[in-house]
């Protein structure tokens, strides 16, 4: 029943109600069937044992033979066996008028080399939703902070109590499913391990040492165990306890002729009282609100979460460009906020300023002095050194899975020293620069950002003004619309002006914005203004002289040849 878990995300509820026919293998075969249970011969339950083993595979006529019948099969055994499977199939129907069967069992392969293959949910069998608790549990404890650390504690308790004994007890004295068995059990012991884990990791040390001193009781010899439990007691103020734990797996180990270096160093430094337990600091959840109202880029989001949440193993950044206005940090924080499930990790949001009006760009030594502290290490443990923090930086990004928003970047310079290595924390980076550099060696992959369709620039103006004030002029929409020729930022500003005068035709808002001397700063809501004037500022004295030459004579739209 092995299979690939590494990417489901199963809760451990085997009463979810998600599935009609739910099948427990962990422990004595139970068969749960439209909310009743199912009564099941030796043989019929031996037999279904055994399709759920193979789980996604067909079962060998031959071996099912073997295990039912064993050396005492008759000639007429596979006739038998045929007449069980039309048994179950009986087992899993619904009554007349509810549709077909919500599982079944296959006939695959030919006369001579028949097989049975079990079709089924996954959620409908106990074993499968344990594995999917261990892998989910795991993964949280191992990228998460105390939220995640408490979550996984809760799954792998649900997970656990789906066990009613041995895995497969009807089929235990069958040699085929040895090695399942031994499996599951080995993964028990471990989800057991993260669990306990977990507790210490949220702080609940009294529910940890009852669990861990359950489990060293059954196996004495197993050092990390120990190590927990050792964690546990310290962490509860139960020092001496906590010291002979340690002292008493030392001896047992030498006893085998065993070294325990780690389980040493902890007695020693228990004894000293120097050890440091206690939860794990908070995840940084640094983004900012996400935009009560959102329109169109169905496209872009869809490419963005493709390129920063799909699979293969290395780093992903997102370099979103366009002009000013346009509306990149607005689709960045809300492609984050959708994004956030995926890296429970948390969220890092940094402006770098790189087209401020006012403050000047935030320096590599600034950036990286923020984002340490948000990830929790406190100011005394800085490196001295910006080589050094940068370190640290992607050090403490390796286990981890977050989300990082670089937001108005200047230029390539400034942000490519922050990109971390790590593939389990990919990064939106916004900038009016294209960031050539950084795309054209691989570093970042691109996502251009457009004007929004006129469709799509009424609906923005309908959703902040209300259906009932644009339908009334919508003469008055359409040039307002081709007005701000689909750049967010004007068209949030033209909105933001008529709702702050309710009684404003906007037939005159139009008229006002039809004269060619209005200046940008007529509109007091935003500082047009001086958002084009930092992007002015970063150009060349060359391309600042031509702009300016060009300005007063160009009233539609150019093309520039070399």
């Amino acid at each position: 029943m092995t299979t690939d878990l590494s990417q489901e995300r199963s809760t451990p509820a085997h009463q979810s109600g998600s599935a009609t026919t739910r099948i427990s293998v962990l422990g004595p075969l139970r068969l749960e069937h439209l909310d009743h249970t199912v009564q099941l011969g030796p043989k019929v339950s031996g037999l279904l044992s055994a399709l759920v083993l193979h789980a996604g595979r067909p079962a060998d006529a031959g071996q099912l033979v073997d295990l039912l019948w064993g050396k005492s099969a008759s000639a007429a055994a596979e006739t038998t066996l045929r007449s069980h499977v039309s048994h179950l199939r009986q087992k899993f129907g619904r009554p007349p008028g509810q549709g077909g069967p919500v599982a079944t069992v296959r006939t695959v392969g030919t006369p001579a080399s028949r097989g049975y293959l079990l079709e089924l949910a996954r959620d409908s069998i106990d074993a499968q939703v344990f594995e999917s608790a261990v892998v989910e549990g795991s993964r949280l404890l191992r990228t998460g902070g105390t939220a995640e650390a408490r979550q996984a504690a809760k799954l792998l308790r649900d997970g656990l109590a789906l066990w009613r004994g041995t895995a497969f007890a009807d089929i235990a004295h069958w040699w085929g499913a040895t090695a399942e068995i031994n499996r599951l059990d080995a993964l028990r012991r471990s989800a057991m391990q993260i669990r306990a884990e977990a507790l210490v990791e949220i702080g609940s040390y009294l529910e940890a040492t009852v669990e861990l001193a359950g489990m060293i009781a059954v196996d004495p010899y197993n050092e990390k165990v120990r190590r927990l439990l050792a964690l546990a007691l310290y962490a509860d103020q139960r020092v001496d306890e906590a010291a002979e734990v340690c002292r008493e797996g030392l001896t047992l180990l030498a006893c085998r002729g065993l070294d325990a270096p780690d389980l040493h160093d902890l007695q020693r430094r228990i004894l000293r009282r120097t050890v440091s337990v206690g939860a794990r600091p908070s995840v940084p959840r640094l983004l900012p609100p996400a935009p009560s109202i959102f329109v169109g880029r169905t496209a872009e989001l869809g490419t963005g979460t493709r390129l920063l949440v799909g699979t293969g193993g290395r780093p992903k950044t997102l370099v979103l460009s366009g002009p000013a206005g346009i509306g990149k940090s607005t689709f960045a924080v809300h492609l984050a906020h959708r994004l956030a499930d995926h890296l429970p990790g948390g969220q890092l949001y940094v402006d770098l300023r790189g087209f401020d009006a006012v403050c000047p760009p935030l320096s590599v030594p600034e950036v990286i002095r923020t984002v340490l502290l948000a990830l929790g290490v406190p100011p005394e443990r800085l490196p001295v050194s910006v080589d050094g923090q940068l370190a640290l930086y992607r050090s403490l990004l390796i286990d981890r899975r977050l989300l990082i928003v670089f937001d108005n970047v200047a230029d390539a310079h400034q942000v490519r020293p922050l990109l971390p290595a790590a593939a389990g924390c990919p990064v939106i980076v916004t900038s009016r620069s294209s960031l050539t550099s950084l795309v054209s060696t691989g570093s970042a992959l691109s996502l251009p950002l457009g004007p929004l369709s006129d469709a799509e620039a009424r609906e923005l103006l309908e959703r902040r003004l209300g259906v009932d004030r644009t339908g009334a002029e919508p003469a008055a929409v359409t040039e307002l619309v081709d007005y701000c020729d689909g750049n967010p930022l004007s068209l949030a500003v033209t909105a933001a002006q008529a709702a702050n005068f309710p009684g404003l035709r906007l037939e005159q808002l139009a008229a006002e914005l039809r004269v060619p001397e209005t200046p940008l700063d007529a509109l007091p809501t935003v500082d047009v203004a001086g958002t084009l004037s930092a992007s002015y500022r970063m150009l060349s004295d060359g391309a600042a002289r031509l702009l300016r030459q060009l300005a007063p004579n160009v009233e539609t739209e150019f093309t520039s040849t070399r």
